[in-house]
């Protein structure tokens, strides 16, 4: 509640601030005045008092980015950006997260004044702390402003002049913040107008790339009047489903829907919004090749699709398209060829839709959450939201709020408008629990209830929610080991464990072969690329201690080095070099058998004797034996066959 809201009129406003600033003046600008009183009221803070500067340990700094490196590394060029426009004048940029904890920080040169103010990543600063200020005002409002001088709440801070926006995502829901402040403005607020629209831009900025990573496998609309100078940073998107129904959008589509009083503008079809339909609009614009202008009501407005990326690349240019969207990848083809997981899916596939829940287990890289994601899409729930969340990485002190929510007024420094928990957000579909096994004690009691009795209650809610979602969680570590421990509960466990699905490392998988090739294809140009045979020997011997996620960044890393195309072994890390030559240096004379011995059996021998025929070429003994390549790796390991050059 603010003075304004009760209908206090100025004479009420002068008052307040002469009680509680008697030295200060009232600004002009009402969400200031109405922060200060939040700050007093319901946070309890004195504005002479010295504020309670909290930073995050190094650990918790560590944990906090990692939870958040999507958002840091998308915006990382954005607030580089905005850094090298406006380091020169004085200012540090700070980035941080919907809690108004500092994820990012750049500071001029001369910095140690910067980090004495409180500039500086893991540093906190929502309302409930310390009272006015940039970040925490600016989420607390979810407004752009300028908080100059004075107008911070705790005099230890008039020093500040900060210029702020907040950052949405694709939900509209508030991601956090950009802030450039400068120490020791003498001029007035006026000046630091130009500063706040470069905020703004760079803001907006992050939020469209944001948008798009988001966003990536669905198809995204771009919508511009057609009779003004285009600012891209206001450019509208758009996100549709197979449905053709809004599922995402960015800032300026929200305010460009409530500004024309249509609703609410998620689950919206397009035929809503535009005079034609996702088919329509596929045909008009060439499957995305080219934009198009429609009429909307009495404006032109110039529409462009972005169609994902491998559904743009597989289809013909003379093709017509249709509205398929592409998705993550589904339980077939995260299975592949391996014929044990084969079998485990297709016993997944029966118990899917039948209220139980899911616990994969798997080391980590395994690809847990993709199979997660593919689970939600096979089911009945696909409509719905997949919300996740990894127990690991969210500090303790936020992951009861991040899971179960609270409502507006529930504790000091709660935002205004409430949060909803995943819980609640994740109804109608399902909840992703990563790392289930790191989830503090004190929140599985809560959860197992929740579980129980399927409904949920906020923090400061009068009636319980009814809760209608699909659990899956997943984890590395062994619970039944944990439970003996007494560092999981029993009971819980047994809520989360209707069907177990077990992953195999990728070391185990019958298929590594095809998969390389696979994952290969599916990074950016390798599809032009092909691995030679002691390459792909190496990767396919390779003990993967990182898993898929390992072989990723590898490939990544071979396509990068890459000349004509060609992965050779120059192309492969050191590490993975390394261990291969550990696996196969020369034994002992005492400690190896004769390789004769070793190839006594005829499938042994008759496989010695076609890899010398062609000269070690892998391709051509797998062709003559007709057998994949991986099936013939798996054998020379069996016969501790190698290439003579391997051996040295």
């Amino acid at each position: 509640m603010s003075l304004q809201s009760t209908g206090a009129g100025p004479a009420d406003l002068n008052a307040f601030v002469g009680d509680y600033f008697p030295d200060r003046s009232l600004p002009s600008d009402g969400l200031i005045v109405q922060s200060w009183y939040r700050s007093v009221v319901e946070h309890g803070l004195e504005p002479a008092a010295r504020g309670n500067k909290v930073v995050l340990s190094a650990a918790e700094i560590h944990r906090h980015q990692d939870f958040h490196h999507d958002y840091m590394s998308i915006a990382g060029q954005g607030v580089s950006g905005l850094a090298k426009r406006v380091g020169q004048a004085g200012f540090a940029v700070l980035l941080s997260d919907e809690h108004g904890i500092a994820l990012d920080s750049r500071v001029p040169t001369t910095g140690s004044a910067y980090a004495d103010s409180g500039l500086i990543v893991g540093s906190r600063w929502d309302e409930s702390l310390v009272g006015t200020n940039g970040i925490g005002t600016g989420l607390a409002s979810g407004s752009a402003l300028i908080i100059h001088r004075d107008e911070h709440f705790l005099r230890e801070n008039d020093r500040l002049s900060c210029s702020v926006s907040p950052i949405f995502d694709s939900l509209g829901n508030v991601r956090g913040c950009l802030n450039a402040s400068c120490l020791n403005s003498n001029g007035p607020k006026e000046a630091q107008y130009l500063t706040l629209q470069l905020v703004i831009m760079y803001a907006r900025m992050i939020e469209n790339a944001y948008f798009r990573h988001s966003h990536r496998n669905t198809l995204t609309l771009m919508v511009k009047p057609c009779d003004e100078i285009s600012d891209l940073a206001n450019e509208q998107l758009l996100a549709l489903d197979d449905q053709g129904r809004v599922i995402g959008a960015n800032r300026a589509a929200f305010v460009e829907h409530e500004t024309h009083g249509h609703g609410v503008l998620l689950g919206r079809r397009l035929s809503d919004l535009l005079p034609v339909d996702v088919d329509e609009l596929l045909r008009l614009n060439n499957g995305g090749a080219n934009a198009t202008r429609l009429r909307v009501g009495t404006r032109l407005v110039e529409v462009g699709l972005r169609m994902p990326v491998k559904v743009r690349s597989a289809k013909p240019a003379d093709s017509r398209p249709t509205a398929g969207i592409h998705r993550a990848p589904t339980l077939g083809q995260l299975s592949g060829a391996d014929v044990r997981l084969q079998q485990r899916v297709a016993r997944l596939y029966r118990v899917l839709d039948k209220d139980l829940p899911i616990l994969i287990n798997g080391e980590t890289g395994t690809g847990k959450e993709a199979f997660a994601r593919a689970i939600h899409q096979a089911s009945r729930r696909r409509t719905g939201p997949f919300v996740a969340l990894n127990c690991a990485a969210i500090p303790e002190t936020l992951i009861e709020s991040e899971l179960f929510g609270y409502r507006s007024g529930s504790f000091t420094g709660a935002n205004k408008k409430g949060m909803k928990g995943k819980l609640e957000i994740a109804n109608g579909g399902t909840l992703f629990l990563d790392e289930i096994g790191d989830m503090p004690a004190h929140l599985q009691t809560r959860l197992l209830r929740v579980l129980a009795e399927r409904e949920i209650s906020p923090l400061g809610a009068d009636t319980p929610l009814p809760l209608d979602i699909q659990v899956i969680s997943a984890t590395h570590q062994n619970l039944s080991q944990m439970i003996a421990g007494k560092a999981f509960r029993e009971d819980l466990f047994y809520r989360l464990n209707g069907m177990t699905l077990q992953l195999p490392a990728l070391r185990e998988r019958s298929d590594i072969g095809s998969l390389i090739e696979a994952v290969l294809r599916d990074q950016p140009g390798g599809e032009h690329c092909r691995i030679d045979t002691t390459s792909m020997a190496l990767l396919s011997r390779y003990a993967w201690p990182g898993n898929i996620r390992q072989l990723i960044n590898v490939l990544r890393y071979a396509v990068a080095l890459a000349d004509n195309g060609r992965i050779t072994t120059d192309c492969l890390p050191a590490e993975l070099l390394d261990q291969a030559q550990a696996l196969h240096s020369p034994a002992p004379v005492e400690a190896r058998p004769p390789l004769a011995r070793l190839a006594a059996d005829d499938e042994g021998q008759h496989l010695l004797e076609a890899l010398r025929r062609h000269q070690w070429n892998i391709t051509a003994v797998a062709d003559e034996f007709a057998v994949a390549r991986s099936t013939l790796y798996r054998k020379m390991k069996k016969y501790r066959l190698v290439a003579p050059n391997r051996l040295s």
